[in-house]
């Protein structure tokens, strides 16, 4: 059992893991959602200035044939 709280709200839940809590880490869809506009309106940045390794880095899975992550979906036919 996982004991973990809600990032926005901070509300306390117990589970098992994302697979029976769809919105893990956050207590429900509305706060993920908050969330996720968070991040899209600018409130959390990561300030680390770009190296020209991470530039690397990106270029080098830019240009992968390999997709960085498998897809969510183990049927889905790549492009």
């Amino acid at each position: 059992m996982k004991k973990v709280r809600c990032p926005i709200c901070e509300k306390a839940m117990d589970s098992q893991g994302p697979k029976e809590w769809p919105d893990w880490p956050f207590c429900c869809h509305r706060y993920k959602m908050v969330d996720l506009g968070r991040w899209l309106g600018g409130n959390y940045r990561i300030e680390t200035p770009v190296s020209q390794e991470d530039l690397d880095d990106f270029e080098e899975l830019a240009h992968s044939p390999e997709p960085a992550a498998p897809s969510a979906d183990p049927h889905r036919e790549e492009a």
